[in-house]
């Protein structure tokens, strides 16, 4: 038998990559709305990066610097005044809920949104989002 020359390995591998990268956007369930959960405290400065997709539409990046010693309640409330802020500030509801979550609520007449935290620098506070 033949070994496979480095073309057929390097094509194999692009395949592959590229069949990942269709099955992780197939994934994607967009809904009419999402919760931001953030827990604990930043133990060092950095940075939150969101990306929020409306179906059928280009993607917008939110980025959120996080202070040193950031807690849960000031992060969701950072979070929630970086998103209002952003170009979909005003296409969907953004508000706080139990003082350290931040939910995404579509408004009539937009598409369901698409939510995932791109990073997180801010070591020891922790952000997790969950479909509602």
């Amino acid at each position: 038998m033949i070994a496979p020359t480095r073309h057929r390995v390097l094509r194999s591998l692009a395949v592959l990559l590229l069949g990942l990268l269709v099955a992780t956007a197939a994934i994607a369930k967009p809904s009419n709305k999402w919760r931001i959960k953030c827990n604990h405290r930043a133990d060092v400065a950095g940075v939150i990066v969101l990306r929020l997709t409306p179906e059928g539409q280009a993607a917008v990046e939110v980025t959120v610097d996080i202070a040193k010693g950031t807690r849960e309640n000031e992060a969701a409330r950072t979070i929630r005044k970086a998103i209002k802020s952003s170009a979909l500030g005003e296409r969907y509801k953004i508000e706080i809920d139990d003082g350290e979550d931040v939910l995404i609520k579509r408004r009539s007449r937009q598409p369901n949104i698409d939510l995932e935290i791109v990073s997180n620098t801010a070591d020891g506070l922790k952000i997790k989002t969950h479909r509602e």
